[in-house]
């Protein structure tokens, strides 16, 4: 289920809610209680009268549906989550991270201090750990946390950098060249009887934003879609030898730069959550998988899988809600084609440029944008922007 984040709506609870309450409770923190004491229904049941009758949580609705319950208690000083419950079936899909970020969002306005307590054992440790909690204490269950933002813009906005999010094509990997992608188009041409000249022009100018935002689904819709365009008529065995071949190549092409693997490890020993944004066609994405990079990555977000390709700020959106993290908690590094780092800027991450001192600009095959932010010319620069 794709989650319109604009149908999440929170309510305050009335006597209605009081067996929902208790209901997503038991089902989104029961098997964390039963690991740790046990499930004891009345014990339970009396735990939870007696919290409703001190302070009613408010309701978590998508779609008009109660999906859960959030109880939030403030007071001069800090902002405090005492409860914090979604089904199972509406977890891992944003909306845990929707609801945090408006508590968040309000604790940085006020210079407030974000604290909560959380069960050892829960999945939702890693949740707030993503959004720059830090543990403060811990006891033989539970885990008590507080979210403390200590780094600073040039702007002097706090930020806390949780995760790292990387464009592909020339930033991890070298860029197509010119030279490369004409012989390749060429000897595909071939290969189907069509003329290269035109082939090529309809691969790089027509057909380009149709393979990256998905019209054509894969390889083999766009061969024979192009084919059709030039009134020409290709076999079956003439399209599956070019995506062959055309496959076989991309394969080759996904290989890391030298000390790319290093970074990428000491990164996710670090802590930080991994992310890649990518205009690409389908090839790309059937490939990936079978990558050395993929293992290193929590998600990988493609242009031509999404329908949208950089700049959109949604697509840096989707990266960032999958990663449960805020975009302004990301570091976004690119090579700066299809405007991707003004993209980053505006969806609220912190773009870098990374400029390779031993690519030819003008061998590769895009477009960079003017740049006056932040720039590195190796991967190796990344940890002490963290720092």
């Amino acid at each position: 289920m794709k989650v319109d984040c604009s149908l999440i709506t929170l309510v305050p609870a009335d006597e209605y809610h009081r067996e929902f309450s208790y209901r997503v409770k038991k089902e989104a923190e029961g098997e964390y209680i039963r690991q740790t004491w046990g499930w004891d229904e009345k014990v339970q049941r009396d735990f939870h009268t007696k919290d409703w009758e001190e302070k009613r949580p408010e309701v978590i609705r998508y779609d008009g549906r109660p999906i859960g319950t959030i109880l939030v208690m403030e007071n001069e000083e800090f902002i405090k989550i005492r409860q914090f419950f979604i089904l199972p079936e509406y977890q891992n899909r944003g909306i845990g991270s929707h609801v945090l970020k408006g508590i968040l969002d309000k604790a940085d306005r006020s210079g407030k201090v974000n604290r909560l307590t959380c069960l050892k054992s829960s999945r939702a440790v890693s949740l707030y750990r993503r959004h720059g909690f830090e543990t403060t204490d811990e006891d033989e269950n539970f885990i008590y946390m507080e979210r403390i933002l200590v780094q600073r813009t040039g702007s002097g906005k706090s930020v806390k950098y949780r995760a790292v999010i990387f464009d592909l094509f020339g930033t991890l990997i070298d860029n197509l060249t010119h030279s490369e992608n004409k012989s390749m188009l060429s000897e595909m041409a071939s290969i189907l009887d069509l003329p290269p000249e035109e082939f090529m022009v309809l691969w790089l100018d027509t057909s380009g934003q149709d393979r990256f935002t998905g019209v054509y689904t894969d390889l083999t819709h766009t061969l024979k879609a192009l084919s059709l365009h030039l009134n020409r008529e290709v076999t079956d065995t003439q399209v599956e030898s070019a995506v062959r071949l055309r496959n076989d190549y991309v394969k080759r092409a996904i290989v890391p730069r030298t000390g790319t693997t290093a970074i990428l490890g000491q990164l996710k020993s670090a802590g930080y959550w991994l992310g890649i944004i990518t205009d690409c066609s389908a090839e790309t994405v059937a490939t990936w998988d079978s990558t050395t990079l993929a293992p290193f990555f929590d998600t990988a977000v493609f242009s031509c899988s999404e329908g949208m390709t950089k700049p959109d700020a949604r697509i840096y959106q989707i990266a960032a809600e999958r990663l449960e993290v805020t975009p302004e908690s990301c570091l976004y590094i690119g090579d700066g084609d299809s405007d991707e780092l003004t993209g980053a800027r505006q969806a609220g991450m912190h773009p870098v440029l990374i400029r390779d001192r031993r690519e030819n600009s003008n061998e590769v095959c895009f477009r960079r944008e003017e740049w006056d932010g932040m720039t590195i010319s190796s991967l190796q620069e990344i940890p002490a922007l963290l720092e």
